[in-house]
């Protein structure tokens, strides 16, 4: 019989760069922001890639300013989405009865996590839409650009959760729907999380098992002077993990599913999509829907955020009463809204297509890695751009522009008959 699977237990911290007083992290490189890195990177490479190949109508020198734009969409979106969605009841409806001081700190508390997708997406299209307005661009085809590289970024946020241990799936559970504990129980893909913070009694033993062999490492010291540091989960001692991993219930492994399904299979469907759908705003009406169609089913294995947990709606009210009334969670709820709006976008541009010129065959069919590995010397700016390249690029760019206006009334044509 094949165990279950293990946690890495790796430090959410790679490195420190600044520590406070007490030697705590202040400003550090963590894995969680290192996926956004990696994801950034590799949009940098396929929106030039879209643009040489004419595929994303803007100039090479555009690319790093929409990036840019993009980076602060997506991190203000899923900062704002997550205390809308996940932090509703304290923002509007008193709950902790916290001062509006306390409400707008909320806001830069980053580092006690919480990043919404859903609010990530709304803030990438606000930010390209100021870009495109500002720059006179094709929003939708800016938008097809993104679908290209949002289910990369997935993923490798999902790898950032993982390594984090948190976003961790539901409870696996016996036929009496209890959670089962002893491992030999346990079906092979389950895993036990050391951040499992919903099993108040395995978090008991586990702080308490910290706080025992920090004292004993120091002796004397008392507990009120453990640095908040030692008593992280991550990364836990395995001498500490294997005396209190038996309080621990098996989990879904829920951020490898939602990496897999929600990540690179949108990826993959994305980029076979993009060789069948012409009209621009198609394929990112495409991404919004696939990603809700694999979001949705996923979240049945996923442990919801505590505040808006529908099981507790009794206890909690508000936002959790409303999601237990729909039934739902809130990941469902919103990716319900975002799958509508993507499957109208794909029929809508069908029927009534979008401004700028549709996608040719050469453009929606070229190969991203060859083109990217030819070209790698002069993205990177090694190597500079033919002229002939930068004419057919400006080409490329004034068909797409729309007719300029004229002010000049059309002659009268004879008339042939009523044409009213």
């Amino acid at each position: 019989m094949l165990g279950i699977l293990h946690h890495p237990n790796l430090n959410p911290v790679i490195f420190t760069l600044w520590r406070d007083a007490a030697g705590e992290p202040v400003l550090a490189l963590r894995w969680y922001g290192l996926m956004y890195v990696f994801a950034f990177v590799f949009g940098f490479f396929v929106f030039r890639w879209l643009q040489k190949t004419g595929y994303l109508r803007m100039k090479a020198e555009d690319v790093t300013s929409v990036i840019v734009y993009g980076v602060i969409g997506t991190f203000l979106g899923g900062r704002l989405g997550y205390l809308l969605f996940y932090q509703f009841d304290k923002l509007f409806l008193g709950v902790g009865d916290l001062s509006l001081s306390d409400k707008l700190w909320m806001i830069v508390k980053v580092y006690e996590g919480g990043m919404s997708f859903h609010g990530g997406v709304i803030g990438v299209t606000v930010a390209v839409l100021i870009y495109a307005w500002r720059k006179k661009q094709n929003f939708w085809n800016i938008i097809d650009g993104s679908a290209h590289i949002v289910p990369f970024g997935v993923a490798m946020v999902r790898c950032g959760n993982f390594i984090n241990g948190e976003l961790y799936g539901r409870a696996i559970t016996d036929a009496d729907g209890n959670p089962i504990y002893d491992p030999d129980k346990l079906p092979w893909y389950a895993m036990k999380f050391p951040t499992d913070h919903n099993d108040t009694i395995a978090q008991h033993h586990l702080q308490q098992a910290l706080v025992d062999s920090y004292q004993k490492a120091h002796p004397g010291v008392a507990f009120k002077d453990i640095p908040a540091s030692a008593l992280q989960p991550l990364p836990v001692k395995p001498e500490i993990w294997d005396q209190v991993s038996r309080f621990f219930p098996g989990r879904w492994p829920s951020q490898i599913v939602q990496f897999t399904c929600e990540g690179m299979m949108v990826l993959i469907a994305i980029w076979i999509l993009r060789r069948y759908f012409k009209r621009p705003g198609q394929l990112g009406g495409a991404f919004l829907a696939l990603y809700a169609l694999f979001r949705i089913p996923a979240e049945m294995v996923r442990q919801p955020d505590m505040q808006v947990d529908p099981s507790r709606a009794t206890e909690l009210g508000g936002t959790a009463a409303f999601l237990a009334s729909i039934h739902m969670t809130m990941g469902q709820f919103l990716s319900v809204l975002i799958f509508i709006l993507g499957v109208g976008m794909v029929v809508f541009f069908h029927f009534r297509p979008a401004s700028g010129r549709e996608y040719s065959k050469e453009e929606r069919r070229r190969g991203f890695f060859r083109d990217t590995l030819r070209d790698f010397p002069e993205i990177i700016g090694l190597r500079k751009k033919k002229a002939e390249e930068e004419s057919a690029e400006d080409t490329a760019e004034k068909k797409d522009e729309p007719e300029p206006e004229s002010n000049d009334e059309p002659e009268a044509k004879p008339a042939e008959g009523d044409q009213s």
